[in-house]
């Protein structure tokens, strides 16, 4: 056998060895990719529904008050709610209810609020709100329109009723 044969040999090896591993690599994206699919995980993107809002209303007309929002996701990805405006209130912020040593109530800043998949998530005095300045305006059994910005389901618009602040008025 002279060089130019041995050569060629050693390359079509190599080939060989080159091909067999793409090809077991090909077979085990495609079988992660089918578990996944049949796992119910592929094409399912977030799907949020907002079923309920409400804002109170606070007892010093144009004071802080908090907005709540219950908001379902009957899709197969999770989904994160980034922010809430409105027109009609400013300096709205989510934020979260924290306690501290001193079992003092305080509202700290929380950035966004996850939606879980196939889940829900239902603000409350003593959980995830929105906090905002109020309008004066506002008046009990009236309405404020809130965009709700989403990382992947994008701006959803909402009417909270407007509330007064009582026992039981808030989730």
């Amino acid at each position: 056998m002279n060089i130019t044969t041995s050569s060629r040999m050693r390359r079509a090896r190599e080939a060989t060895g080159t091909g067999a591993v793409v090809a077991l690599v090909s077979l085990a994206a495609v079988g992660c990719l089918s578990a996944w699919t049949s796992a119910g995980y592929a094409g399912s993107p977030a799907k949020i529904d907002v079923r309920e809002a409400q804002v109170l209303l606070p007892v010093i007309p144009g004071r802080d008050t908090n907005a709540y929002f219950r908001i379902a996701n009957t899709g197969g990805a999770p989904d994160r709610l980034l922010s809430v405006t409105s027109s009609a209130a400013s300096a709205a912020e989510l934020t979260v209810h924290r306690m501290n040593q001193e079992n003092g109530a305080y509202r700290e800043s929380s950035g966004s609020v996850e939606i879980p998949a196939e889940g829900e998530v239902e603000m409350s005095p003593h959980g995830s709100a929105v906090t905002l300045r109020s309008d004066p305006s506002w008046r009990s059994g009236g309405r404020v329109t809130f965009i709700l910005e989403f990382e992947r389901s994008g701006t959803i618009t909402v009417e909270a009723d407007v509330r007064p602040v009582a026992l039981g008025s808030a989730r």
